[in-house]
């Protein structure tokens, strides 16, 4: 069942009544304090803020991709114009239809003045349809919305690869299978910030110094749900530990990849966009 006529109340509200927000900070903040926010609040796209205007946003992937030639950069220097905004009386089913066409996760509420308001997330939108029509998540299951078709690697690839898959991909992560298949684990945006990495396109695959390999900064034991998992259970995951995808697997024991669900899967689900 989709569904978009139960999501129909939720898509009428203002924007401001399901909004959340991300952290800031000032135009002269320095790109490395940048990074530590991001690492510290795991924060995804960071909003630069000057008197209460935004003045821009920065993402993860511009982040991981300073060299230590601009390690004096400040966020001023680095920052980019959010691809669209959103006026605060927007609607909630308007803002989620321009998220999908610019393909963000994130959309700035801002007033006439460019007065920074706050910001919708995915989430935001999961969250409120937890609280507003639980039980309907939980009669579908995550095999209904998962990709089947995953992007994957294993622990021996380059980081350097890795990081080339993500910008030609805009994927922020991707799990790690070994030779037979099985989930061993997950590289994400926000390992590499983790771990210390930048510039990772320059780390050399080949010559006297092979650069870093996958195995060195992908999380394990990673938390993963399975194609009966519903997606009520799916969705208060994603909320309670804060975490944009969950690879599938077939089982507990074999624990096989058989797909990879994340916010963008629901919400589609939940606006009947699939």
């Amino acid at each position: 069942m989709l569904l978009r006529a139960l999501f129909m109340d939720i898509a009428d509200l203002p924007v401001t009544m399901v909004s959340g927000d991300v952290p800031r900070v000032e135009p002269h903040t320095a790109a490395t304090a940048v990074r530590r926010l991001m690492r510290s609040t795991g924060a995804r796209v960071v909003a630069v803020v000057s008197r209460d205007r935004l003045q821009g946003v920065i993402y993860r992937s511009t982040i991981l991709a300073l060299s230590s030639a601009k390690a004096e950069a400040t966020a001023k220097d680095i920052m980019e114009d959010p691809p669209f905004t959103l006026t605060p009386s927007m609607k909630v089913g308007d803002a989620v239809d321009l998220m999908f066409r610019y393909d963000e996760w994130y959309g700035f509420i801002v007033d006439e003045g460019m007065r920074y308001v706050g910001v919708l997330g995915l989430e935001n939108i999961i969250e409120v349809t937890l609280r507003e029509h639980a039980e309907d998540l939980a009669r579908n299951k995550v095999e209904d919305i998962m990709t089947k078709d995953v992007v994957k690697v294993t622990p021996d690839d380059p980081l350097s690869r890795i990081w080339n898959l993500m910008r030609d991909t805009r994927y922020a992560g991707f799990p790690v299978v070994d030779e037979k298949g099985r989930l061993v684990g997950i590289i994400t945006q926000y390992d590499l910030i983790k771990k210390g990495y930048s510039r990772i396109e320059l780390e050399s695959e080949s010559g006297p110094r092979r650069g870093p390999k996958v195995r060195e900064a992908m999380t394990t034991g990673v938390i993963s749900v399975y194609p009966w998992t519903t997606v009520k259970d799916l969705a208060q995951n994603m909320i309670s530990r804060g975490y944009g995808r969950f690879p599938v697997v077939n089982s507990p024991s074999e624990r096989i990849l058989v797909g990879i669900v994340d916010r963008e899967d629901v919400v589609r689900f939940i606006v009947g966009r699939r």
